[in-house]
């Protein structure tokens, strides 16, 4: 038995093997690879009869493939040392040994949760409840596939409204059509690449159409730069019909705020992020109030859920899944969220508003969405809404306060260069009469020289011209 450990075994190609490979489960050959692979689960690599598949182990390479049932392995290069083989064959096994295992458990993890939302979607009554948890949870709703099922049913629509489409001259004649026209013509980041050119210009056409339409059946609703992002979100995914059912209704609940006349509820809104930010960082929150940046950088995360933001049409639609199964401020959470993420480059920049605001309107696709999400959950769970708006409220109060003093000084100010611009009581006409000539002030100067010569001549003219005919009042002089 020592003996047969301590031997070099050949098989019947002419290719070296070791005996500790197939008992560490060692690829030094594809055949030992399979025999020791069997029992492992379906989710592992695994070679299938009728491929060809390389396998790099130890310099050597080794095609497989299927002939009469049986399997042909060639020694392409060879090995030189059978000691230096067994070694390399172990350090690669151990390098690939996670990786198969990984990929499967993610697998069936995900296909675990894809059947849990079949399951909920074809249970009656649905459980609404369990069905969010699933969108909001890891991975969200997975694919688009089930996103058809899941999102109207989030919405609670179980009936879709079919109603006509209007005209194209009366979609035409919309006070808003060509603003909509001029931002779905800029939205061409948001289609999918590759898509054909030809099938691009009718998905752009259908969001017009579904734009003007939800506008024309809500005359009180206002449209706004950002609104189409949403729009196109939802009909890739649902479609024309079911997109504009989802976005009607979507415009006159989650979206509604921001289609006011004045963005006063939008600001109101956007507020909640510093109370957040004072809660969770107070070293971060006090930074960016010195560095006055405000709230202007995350306008575009909220009002079109991310989509103008983010490139990435996954990133877009797993962050739908979150939002149209959560509270309306949680977007407000999820921005609060990555601010806290990008602590480090707020904090190693200056503290200056130009600065900070291009800092922090960088969100890159590469951002760990799934961490976020669970930091924003914790967030809205430890700081809710309800808790945050007496500070929201004081916030707000503070700023209008501020905005009125600096409106006051900035009056204040104008007033003391204009009183300055007059000057003095006497100087007052001149510097009127100045204002509205078109001179510069040494020209102005020049003209008041020229002016006060000329008044001394006048002057000077008229005394001579009257003490030289002045006889017929003064007759003392004529006889002179």
């Amino acid at each position: 038995m020592e003996e047969n450990n301590s031997e070099t075994a050949r098989d019947s190609s002419g290719v070296k093997t070791n005996p500790r490979d197939e008992t560490n489960g060692a690829c030094s050959s594809p055949e030992d690879q399979k025999i020791t692979n069997k029992g492992t689960s379906d989710g592992d690599h695994l070679t299938e009869t009728g491929k060809e598949v390389e396998d790099c182990c130890n310099g050597e390479i080794y095609k497989k493939k299927d002939l009469s049932g049986g399997q042909k392995v060639e020694d392409v290069t060879g090995s030189s040392s059978e000691n230096d083989a067994s070694e390399m064959a172990e350090k690669t096994m151990k390098r690939r040994k996670k990786r198969p295992k990984n990929v499967s458990q993610e697998a069936q993890e995900r296909q675990k949760k894809m059947q849990q939302i079949q399951d909920i979607l074809s249970s009656t009554p649905l459980d609404l409840e369990v069905l969010r948890k699933l969108a909001i949870g890891d991975g969200g709703l997975i694919k688009d596939e089930l996103r058809r099922k899941a999102w109207p049913r989030l919405m609670m629509i179980e009936h879709m409204e079919v109603t006509p489409k209007p005209t194209l001259d009366t979609i035409k004649s919309h006070k808003d059509y060509q603003q909509v026209v001029l931002d779905v013509n800029r939205s061409l980041k948001r289609f999918p690449p590759g898509i054909d050119d030809d099938y691009r210009l009718v998905l752009m056409d259908q969001l017009t159409t579904l734009i003007i339409r939800i506008l024309m059946k809500h005359p009180e609703l206002n449209y706004y730069q950002g609104f189409h992002d949403v729009a196109i979100t939802f009909l890739l995914v649902m479609g024309e019909d079911v997109g504009y059912e989802m976005v009607e209704k979507l415009s006159v609940t989650h979206l509604s705020e921001f289609m006011r006349p004045t963005m006063e509820k939008t600001t109101y809104y956007l507020t909640y992020i510093y109370p957040i930010l004072r809660r969770a960082d107070t070293k971060l929150y006090q930074f960016l109030i010195d560095s006055g940046v405000g709230t202007v950088f995350c306008l575009p995360w909220l009002i079109t859920w991310f989509a103008h933001t983010l490139s990435d049409y996954r990133n877009v639609v797993r962050l739908y899944d979150c939002f149209l199964a959560s509270p309306y401020l949680m977007p407000m959470y999820i921005a609060a969220a990555i601010v806290l993420h990008k602590k480090e480059d707020v904090l190693a920049g200056e503290c200056d508003m130009a600065m900070q605001h291009y800092i922090l309107s960088q969100v890159p696709d590469t951002l760990p969405l799934e961490r976020i999400l669970v930091d924003a959950g914790e967030l809205y769970n430890l700081y809710p809404p309800d808790t945050l708006q007496e500070e929201v409220n004081e916030f707000l109060q503070k700023k209008a306060e501020e905005e009125k003093l600096e409106k006051q000084q900035v009056l204040e100010r104008r007033k003391k260069f204009e009183a300055a611009r007059r000057g003095q009581n006497y100087r007052g006409i001149l510097a009127t009469v100045f204002r509205y000539l078109p001179l510069v002030p040494a020209q102005r100067n020049m003209l008041v020289k020229v002016a006060a010569f000329a008044v001394t001549a006048y002057i000077a003219t008229s005394l001579y011209s009257y003490y030289s005919n002045s006889a017929l009042v003064f007759p003392f002089v004529a006889k002179r």
